[in-house]
């Protein structure tokens, strides 16, 4: 077996706008991934507000059980600013060199197609934006693999010192997209 089919986490696909510069392993040790992309607030407006959501689908539950119809009116109030952030993402956020990209996600890193070659244990600035849920995260990774798949290369990531809060986002993220998928097994199989 190939030393990239070994893996410790579980992949989930998924769909990412996904931007990055090269960086040396020393830009990645004294810098932020953020400093390597044009600043753009709505990308952090996001990230605020996917965040905040995570912690409000907590506390939604409590309530929801001491009162259906105040769970009920915060629950509808939660979709409302769901949709406004929505809006926001499609409207109003600097997509400039963000390209659409099919994806695999786990924790430790991602896989994705790029029209060039990228050299294995080479550094990356990474912006990512995850699509529909608009969380906006920028992170560090090292090229672990690079392989042609059908026309395009198939790009193997490893996340490399991400800080606790990007790593508790990338985490919440794929346990919601893991319940995602469950739910849709489920709806099918009825």
């Amino acid at each position: 077996m190939e030393d990239r089919d070994k893996r410790d986490f579980y992949r989930l696909p998924d769909t990412i706008l996904i931007e990055f510069q090269h960086i040396t392993e020393a830009d990645a040790e004294s810098a932020a991934a953020e400093d390597f992309f044009t600043s753009d607030p709505n990308f952090h407006l996001l990230r605020d507000i996917y965040e905040l959501q995570l912690e409000s689908k907590e506390l939604l539950r409590g309530v929801t059980q001491q009162s259906r119809q105040l769970g009920s009116f915060l629950h509808n109030l939660d979709q409302r600013v769901e949709l406004l952030a929505r809006a926001v993402l499609q409207s109003g956020s600097d997509q400039g060199g963000l390209s659409d990209r099919k994806a695999e996600i786990s924790e430790a890193g991602a896989s994705f197609l790029h029209d060039s070659i990228l050299e294995s244990g080479q550094f990356l600035a990474l912006r990512m934006l995850f699509q529909p849920s608009g969380l906006g995260l920028a992170c560090f990774a090292e090229v672990r693999h690079c392989q042609l798949e059908d026309d395009e290369y198939r790009i193997g990531v490893r996340f490399n010192q991400s800080d606790y809060r990007t790593q508790r986002l990338l985490s919440r993220h794929i346990i919601s997209k893991q319940a995602e998928e469950r739910r849709a097994r489920l709806g099918r199989s009825r």
